[in-house]
């Protein structure tokens, strides 16, 4: 499931959006969570409904649907050690809420009673749904997908309606066990934009992130043309109380791209464990995600690993605990921010917004760990979008050599204390034209 998100700017203000989520992570069938839910076959059963190739209002008319879907079950192969078995059929309504279903794995779109039973009052929110029903041993039996049949999907761009495949994508990380992540750039963040936002169409979720792939690896394995792959980072985080470190978000940047790997959000009892990744160096990183209005962590840097094909690094520490007396909670372009990240492209400059609490551009400075990502010198500056929300923005150069993925980028007060935006930027294959050099000479 995918929400709609909130959106800010000077002119415009979308209701809804979800709270906090882990980055990958995956669904549990206990509430011990031991038993992680997946398939027990590599070769997943999928049925998709005609209600989807059929003439309705919900779809737009001349849309690559079967194209789609294709390309969206393909994204998923490449990343895991899984094959899809596919078939259409006329069935229309997912199986009713219950122990077990009909043992088919729907995809629809058809706006029956038991598919809108699934959206309850979150009609105008979400952009689809999606009910897995499994076993005590926590093997799903059946995934069932509802698309929205309150919105209207296109898979043109077309400003103002959802994109099917990246809505789609999205869905398929549900069916095979993923929840949602917070790093903005990966498909199975919990938050979905129309076609539109920042002026853009909403491609980014077709692309799996690395997070996506590492989540989806450690249920199921590599593909098996990858031989690098696979090792884990596990470890445990305490507060300087002594406390353990609860919903602390970690996660894994390569030593030398700077590009985000792969992060988990800490236990009850401060543990974690990052699976899936390639051999390789990383850097790891924590901070709160908690967002107690009480207090708000800066980020640590939790020491670098070099991580083998098949080990795992342990990593225990004890944090600073150092408070800092802002906070970043929104990403944003063209003048909008959001919690979606922001689509770039290589060789291309981009003002990028911030949003938060307590953010003044005399205040704080930006970097990156990232070698591709530099900020043009005088570049931040303050903007009013009113009380609720302080606003700064700067302009990012991305080098042209820049590797596909999500990258993050740091703000740092005076006094040392920083907040990353994790994987607020993702470099794409799809052009976002909006890039500084046009906005300059469009004046």
């Amino acid at each position: 499931m995918s929400k709609t998100i909130k959106i800010f700017s000077v002119w415009l203000l979308l209701l809804s959006f979800a709270g906090q989520v882990a980055a990958y992570a995956t669904q549990f069938a206990d509430s011990s969570e031991t038993l992680r839910l997946h398939w027990n076959t590599r070769l997943i059963p999928i049925a998709f409904s005609t209600s989807l190739i059929k003439p309705n209002p919900y779809i737009k008319p001349d849309s690559d649907i079967t194209g789609a879907v294709e390309r969206s079950l393909e994204t998923w192969e490449k990343a895991a050690n899984i094959k899809f078995q596919v078939s259409w059929t006329d069935k229309q309504s997912i199986s009713p809420t219950g122990k077990s279903g009909d043992g088919i794995s729907l995809v629809t779109v058809a706006q029956t009673t038991e598919n809108i039973l699934l959206f309850g009052d979150d009609a105008n929110v979400v952009s689809a749904r999606t009910r897995v029903f499994f076993n005590r041993k926590g093997s799903i039996t059946e995934a069932d997908i509802v698309l929205n049949p309150y919105e209207q999907f296109s898979t043109d761009g077309l400003f103002g309606t959802f994109d099917f495949e990246a809505t789609l994508t999205h869905e398929i990380g549900h069916l095979l066990g993923l929840e949602h992540s917070s790093i903005s750039g990966a498909t199975m963040h919990g938050q979905q934009g129309k076609n539109g936002v920042y002026n853009l169409s909403s491609f980014s979720s077709r692309t799996l992130a690395e997070d996506d792939i590492s989540g989806i690896r450690a249920l199921y394995g590599a593909n098996s043309a990858e031989e690098k792959c696979c090792g884990a980072i596990s470890g445990k985080l305490l507060q300087a109380t002594g406390r353990p470190a609860k919903e602390f978000q970690v996660w894994a940047e390569g030593a030398e791209s700077g590009r985000v790997a792969a992060g988990v959000l800490t236990n009850a009892d401060g543990t974690f464990r990052i699976e899936g990744l390639l051999a390789g160096q990383y850097r790891l990183y924590a901070q709160d995600a908690g967002r107690d209005a009480t207090k708000s962590f800066s980020v640590e840097e939790l020491g670098e690993v070099s991580l083998g094909k098949g080990k795992t690094a342990v990593i225990f520490k004890k944090l600073k605990s150092e408070t800092k007396d802002f906070d970043v909670r929104y990403v944003g372009f063209n003048g909008q921010i959001s919690e979606l990240a922001v689509p770039i492209n290589g060789g291309k400059s981009y003002l990028i917004y911030v949003g938060g609490k307590n953010l003044d551009s005399g205040k704080v400075s930006i970097g990156f760990n990232s070698p591709y990502l530099t900020v043009t010198p005088k570049s931040l500056i303050n903007h009013n979008y009113g009380a609720d929300v302080s606003v700064i923005s700067f302009e990012v150069n991305v080098a042209a050599e820049i590797p596909l993925g999500e990258y993050s980028f740091f703000i740092k007060s005076k006094g040392a204390n920083t907040e990353f935006a994790v994987g607020s930027l993702t470099v794409e294959t799809f052009i976002n034209q909006w890039n500084s050099y046009r906005l300059l000479t469009d004046e």
